[in-house]
Order: structure tokens, then C-alpha cells, then sequence
């Protein structure tokens, strides 16, 4: 039972929302199947972790059917009848959440039934809502253009053929038609977006219909006063225009001005937009950017924009690290670390500190603490092993601790080698690379400098080499 959709879907839920699906289903409106709601209070303590063991379904049959004989058709209707109950609960955990559609499907209703006297009440409450809804990403737009639409819909029938107007204004198709725009090129911008990043990864025959017939509209228009126009029309002009940093720059300032009127989601993809940006031009080797993504993940950290429903991703927490060190702020990345550890999910916290703590001690150039760190530790992830062997052979390098230095050489090979289905091809080939390099680092005679040139003209030319800066830097203090 407990590798069934159901129990699965449950237990997602914390335990404010198995108490409130418990309300649910207990619910006569929602749910008149009395074994429907045994059924869930059979398994709700294990949910909450009260009970422990395997579910078996023939205990929940007795619970259900008392005296009867188990059958399987049966038991899987009632599975299947929870299932699409949890399925509407969810539903309506959605619709519940967002007051502006609630007041819509109000307006709506109230206009279908022509509930006069209702009128001005669920008008007045709908526009309060709309002015004062935070988020203005296109969905509200969309709010705005539906919530038009009911409100002429609602005054057609007795407000048009009246004498006297009141207040609200029924011909108002100009409103309806500029919010219905601002949706419509909002989302197809955001699509837009969306494929040319995809489009730089793989090659997808896939175009959009009027892209270029709006892009040239929202030139004539004032689109700034549209956040998600604004917004999403920046980011495709750093994303069609690279070389102009003064798209990225000018998307950076609207970001600062308009982050807070998009959802939590939404706003954090926009944040990555920008940081792509950044990782690209790096790429580039415009190695400045660093100093960008740093303060981009600032500004992230204070609206509290890196944290995902598990909390703080390792890779998250680790490329938020690295950035730090390599802009040199050593205490900054230290009290990070502290600060947000517990952030990260258990299974992955002890891994990631350990590795991070590793990594910016062997910036500070405080080796003996990156030994202790890294010698007797096996990661449980293959990025972290990887790097952290990597790391202990930069470390043994610079302290010429030569015999482990010898050792790992070749245990990191044999490891490479071992891991074949594990380690991605072309990461494996540039970690043996690494170990190609740093053996001739310790093979070469620092006094012949055409060996040297040629050594580090090499590395240079060798792709996408980990620690490359690192290789072609030791190069250069031999004399090459």
C-alpha cells in the first residue's frame, strides 16, 4: 500500500495539510462516502509518522467492510475514489489560495444569475482585491482583462439602458482590450525566452507565431510601465544581443524595480536569467561577471529567492560558494556557510558543508585544514568526489607533499576508470587530462622554457580542462 499513488501523493503533504484534507473529506459537499473517510483515518497515522510498518490492505478491507470477504475490484475503487478526492482537494487548494479568481468566478456568477442586489457589493470587493494584489506578472493581467469582461457583462443588462450612471463605467472594452494585450505579449515573450535558451542547448525546430511582428509592436509602445513586458522584453534583448552589456545592465535595474510584483517561482527564473547571462559572458572569458553573479545572489539571498520547497539545494548553496571565493570574499562565504547549512536538506547537508568548508580553506591557502577536511572522506555525490579529489591534489601540490600527491594521482585514475558508466564521457576525459597535466608539471625541468611555453600553450588549448587557471598558473611559477 505504500508504494500505491495514493499513500505516494500523501505523503507530500506536511501535517497542516493532512489536517486540512482530513476537513475535506469529512466534508458532506465535498464527499458523501462514509469508507472513503475510514479509509483515510486508517492511514493518517502513519502519515504523521505515529505508526510504523507496512499497510496491509487486507487490515484496511476489515476497516472498511467488517465481515465481509476482501475483494480486489472493490478495494481498488475505494483507492481509486481517494485518489480523485485528494485530486479535488488540491484543486482546491489552488483555487483557494488566489482571492482575485475567487472574485471573479463571484462576479461572474452573480452576472449569470443576475443577482441585482449583489451587484455593487462583489463589484466593489473585486476591484479592491485587484488594486490590492501585490503580484503583476501576466496573470493578473488576465485577472484584470476577465475581471473587465464580467463587470461589462454584469452592467449590460441594466446599467446600459439606464439613465443613470452610476460610478462604474460599462463601456470599458478599452480596458479589457489593453489588459487582454498586456497578458498576451507578456506570456509569449516569456515563451519566447524560454525557447531561445533551449534553442542555445539543443536544436529544436520549433518558431512562434507574430514573435517578430510584437517585438517590433513593443518598440512603439511605453512598455515599462508593463512588468512582465518590461521584464521579459530585456531579457530577450540580452539574450539576441549579447555583446551589449547594456541590456544585462538594464535588465539588472528593472529586476531591482519590479521583482517584487511577480510570484516567488517566477521571480526566481527571472533571477536566472541573469545569472545565464553572467555564466555566459564568463564563458567568454570575461571573468568580471563574477562580481555580477555575487551581487545577483545577494540580492536573491534578501528576498529569500534560493530556496526551492526542500529548502536550499546543494548545488545552490555550492555555486553561491564558489562565487564568493572567487571574488575573494573569504568571510562572507564562511558566515554563509554557517548561516544557511541548515537550510539544506539532511541527506545532502553533511556532503555539502564538508566539501564547501574544504573548498574555502584551500582558497585561503590554509591547506592543512583542506586535508583534514578532504583526506578520509568519500562523498556520497559523484560532483562532490570528483572535486574534492581535484582539490586534495592542488593541495598536495602546493605543500609538495609529493608522496600522497603520487598516490592520488593514480587512485584518482584507477577511480575515473572505475566509474566509467557513472561519470559523464567528456568530464571524464578532462579530469584524466588534469592528471595528465599535473604529472608533467612534475616532470618537466623548470629550466627548459620551450618545454614550459609549449606545456602551457597546451593547457590553454585543451578545452575545458577543472582548474585550468590553476594548471596554466603553476606553469607560469616555473618559469614557463
Amino acid at each position: 500500500m505504500k508504494n500505491s499513488k495514493i499513500y505516494n501523493s500523501l505523503q507530500k503533504l506536511n501535517v497542516y495539510e493532512l489536517n486540512n484534507f482530513e476537513k475535506f473529506i469529512n466534508s458532506p459537499y465535498f464527499n458523501q462516502n462514509e469508507k472513503l473517510v475510514r479509509f483515510y483515518s486508517y492511514l493518517l497515522p502513519y502519515l504523521k509518522g505515529k505508526k510504523q510498518g507496512d499497510i496491509n490492505k487486507i487490515n484496511i478491507w476489515e476497516e472498511l467492510s467488517p465481515g465481509e470477504s476482501f475483494d480486489d475490484i472493490k478495494f481498488r475503487k475505494y483507492t481509486s475514489d481517494l485518489l480523485k478526492l485528494f485530486e479535488r482537494f488540491l484543486a482546491q487548494q489552488m483555487y483557494d489560495r488566489n482571492n482575485l479568481n475567487i472574485a471573479n468566478n463571484l462576479l461572474a456568477n452573480v452576472s449569470q444569475k443576475r443577482m441585482l442586489k449583489l451587484y455593487n457589493s462583489v463589484l466593489s470587493t473585486a476591484e479592491r482585491l485587484s488594486l490590492r494584489y501585490l503580484d503583476r506578472n501576466s496573470d493578473y493581467y488576465y485577472y484584470l482583462f476577465n475581471f473587465e469582461k464580467n463587470k461589462f457583462n454584469l452592467t449590460s443588462e441594466f446599467e446600459k439602458k439606464s439613465k443613470k450612471k452610476t460610478k462604474y463605467n460599462w463601456l470599458n472594452i478599452d480596458k479589457m482590450g489593453e489588459n487582454l494585450d498586456v497578458f498576451y505579449i507578456g506570456e509569449k515573450l516569456k515563451l519566447y525566452v524560454t525557447l531561445l535558451s533551449w534553442k542555445r542547448v539543443y536544436n529544436l525546430d520549433i518558431e512562434l507565431k507574430f514573435i517578430d511582428e510584437i517585438i517590433e509592436f513593443i518598440k512603439r509602445m511605453d512598455y515599462e510601465k508593463y512588468p512582465p513586458i518590461a521584464i521579459y522584453y530585456q531579457i530577450f534583448l540580452t539574450l539576441n544581443d549579447m555583446d551589449n552589456q547594456n541590456h544585462y545592465f538594464k535588465l539588472k535595474e528593472m529586476i531591482k524595480n519590479y521583482i517584487n510584483t511577480f510570484p516567488l517561482e517566477e521571480a526566481m527564473d527571472i533571477y536566472e536569467s541573469a545569472l545565464n547571462y553572467c555564466i555566459k559572458k564568463i564563458n567568454m572569458g570575461e571573468e568580471g561577471f563574477f562580481k555580477e553573479i555575487f551581487s545577483l545572489y545577494n540580492e536573491m539571498i534578501s528576498y529569500d529567492l534560493v530556496f526551492d520547497e526542500e529548502g536550499l539545494s546543494p548545488t545552490r548553496f555550492r555555486n553561491i560558494v564558489i562565487t564568493a571565493l572567487k571574488v575573494k570574499e573569504f568571510s562572507w562565504a564562511e558566515n554563509f556557510i554557517e548561516k544557511y547549512q541548515n537550510y539544506i536538506p539532511d541527506k545532502y547537508r553533511a556532503n555539502a558543508v564538508t566539501f564547501n568548508f574544504a573548498r574555502l580553506y584551500f582558497h585561503k591557502k590554509d591547506y592543512s585544514k583542506v586535508i583534514e577536511y578532504l583526506r578520509d572522506v568519500e562523498f556520497d555525490d559523484i560532483v562532490y568526489e570528483l572535486s574534492s579529489k581535484q582539490m586534495l591534489i592542488a593541495t598536495y601540490y602546493d605543500t609538495d607533499e609529493l608522496t600522497p600527491l603520487y598516490s592520488l594521482l593514480d587512485s584518482f585514475n584507477v577511480f575515473l576508470n572505475r566509474h566509467k558508466r557513472t561519470i559523464p564521457e567528456n568530464r571524464r576525459k578532462n579530469y584524466k587530462l588534469f592528471i595528465k597535466y599535473v604529472k608533467k608539471l612534475l616532470n618537466i625541468n623548470p629550466l627548459d622554457k620551450s618545454s614550459l611555453k609549449k606545456l602551457k600553450k597546451e593547457i590553454i588549448e585543451a578545452g575545458n580542462i577543472p582548474d585550468k587557471k590553476w594548471l596554466v598558473e603553476r606553469v607560469e611559477d616555473l618559469g614557463g
